[in-house]
């Protein structure tokens, strides 16, 4: 007799928190507390887990894959890059983010200086 690879209580719980949390992701873009272009990245990860967690031999597969010997192994590399490309993600939206400020921020001192000479134009004319 083999031995599951992944034990049904722990597949269910796995599965019930993964729901859970794609839950929690929708409910944040509904109520606008999240972006939908934000959210997307934590959406396709949690349906890529949730697939691993109901078909555990799809992990032993990419492992194998991977050239790895151990699939636990393989779930860690592939969490690592998952965290990279988060990093890269929210790294990207900051960098983004602190360009427009700065553009916003220039563009209101211009639009200040053009106000001023306005006002000086008209307080020369009511003299």
């Amino acid at each position: 007799m083999t031995h599951p690879l992944l034990p049904f209580e722990l597949q269910a719980l796995a599965c019930a928190t993964l729901l859970a949390f794609f839950g929690w992701v929708l409910y944040l873009v509904r109520y606008r507390h999240l972006s939908l272009r934000d959210s997307l990245l934590w959406l396709l990860s949690t349906a890529a887990v949730l697939t691993f967690a109901l078909f555990p031999r799809l992990l032993v597969e990419v492992a194998r894959a991977m050239a790895v010997q151990v699939a636990s192994n393989a779930l860690f590399a592939l969490a690592i890059l998952y965290l990279a490309l988060n990093v890269l993600s929210l790294t990207i939206a900051l960098s983004n983010g602190a360009a427009r400020s700065r553009r916003l921020a220039q563009e209101c001192a211009l639009l200040r200086a053009e106000l001023d000479e306005v006002r000086a134009r008209v307080e020369k004319l009511s003299v």
